[in-house]
């Protein structure tokens, strides 16, 4: 059931906000978390988006946070995804989409002092369908326990939060990552897909992962290669599934003003999981963009 988003996930730009419409989709949005865990489906499909919100910038105008956030909250509820690894979040902008994604947890720290300063990249997840056994956050730096470290040549602090879920429908565990590479620092873009990819073959014990992430490169570039070719391994949801449109399809449209055809947004895979469907969602409100990036959102489920 979609509550206003169609096969092309173009949002009805005549909706409008009342109190009564709220409720409702509210509690149809409560039922589309339960029944999407089928409990006589003993290994479901879930469903991971990535998707960086854009930071919360007056100057975006028309696309300003204040003016799309209870459009990118209804379109994340509608949508319904189970898993979503989110990127550019700031405190208040984590507050709100808290407050108004109903039946979702998360996990996620500020990057400049590991609290709330600076921009979150924080795993948002179904609390019906999964349980939270750890998490935590690492800096992407040679030192990436030092909260707020930079790393090699990045302009900014960079951060990868993690989770350890257990899927409550299957009894399946696995981990989710989910990051935003460097904007400026091609080195340390490289060497941050390294620091994740050692995560991962050292921290996970073998279990399945999902990582997602703004990782700024495109496929042609060397940070992409680390991660999925040897010793990283990891699969490219957009590839697994043999998607029918082009893999280099671009993911930032920069609120319409900037033409990019690279596909930066990237929901990676490891360890069993089956990609059963691939999507760019080009999401607006008339001129509203949902963000300058569109959101990724791949259907994956772990091979029998």
């Amino acid at each position: 059931m979609k509550v206003f988003v169609n096969h092309n996930r173009r949002v009805n730009p005549s909706f409008k906000f009342t109190s009564r419409w709220i409720i409702n989709l509210l509690f149809l949005n409560l039922l589309l978390l339960i029944t999407n865990c089928d409990v006589n489906n003993d290994n479901p499909s879930c469903r991971v988006m990535t998707f960086n919100i854009r930071y919360d910038n007056p100057a975006d105008g028309i696309n300003s946070w204040e003016n799309r956030r209870e459009f990118l909250a209804a379109s994340l509820q509608s949508i319904s995804p189970d898993l979503i690894g989110m990127q550019e979040v700031l405190s208040g902008q984590l507050k709100y989409l808290d407050e108004n994604l109903p039946g979702f947890g998360y996990i996620g720290v500020g990057r400049e002092d590991g609290k709330t300063g600076g921009e979150y990249v924080p795993v948002f997840y179904n609390k019906v369908r999964f349980k939270l056994i750890d998490y935590g956050t690492f800096w992407l730096s040679a030192t990436p326990g030092d909260t707020g470290s930079v790393g090699w040549d990045a302009a900014l602090p960079r951060i990868c939060t993690w989770g350890k879920f257990l899927d409550e429908t299957s009894g399946q565990e696995f981990y989710f990552l989910n990051t935003h590479f460097d904007h400026m620092g091609k080195t340390a873009r490289t060497e941050s897909a390294r620091l994740i990819v050692n995560f991962i073959k050292n921290q996970t014990g073998g279990l399945p992962v999902i990582l997602t992430g703004d990782f700024n490169c495109s496929p042609e570039e060397e940070p992409y290669s680390v991660l999925t070719g040897p010793p990283g391994d990891l699969a490219d949801a957009c590839i697994s599934c043999n998607y029918t449109k082009d893999c280099n399809e671009g993911t930032f449209n920069g609120f319409g003003s900037v033409e990019d055809p690279r596909r930066i947004d990237v929901v990676f895979t490891k360890g069993g999981w089956e990609v059963e469907s691939y999507e760019v969602l080009k999401i607006m409100d008339g001129d509203m963009f949902v963000s300058d990036h569109w959101p990724v959102e791949a259907e994956l489920k772990i091979k029998n």
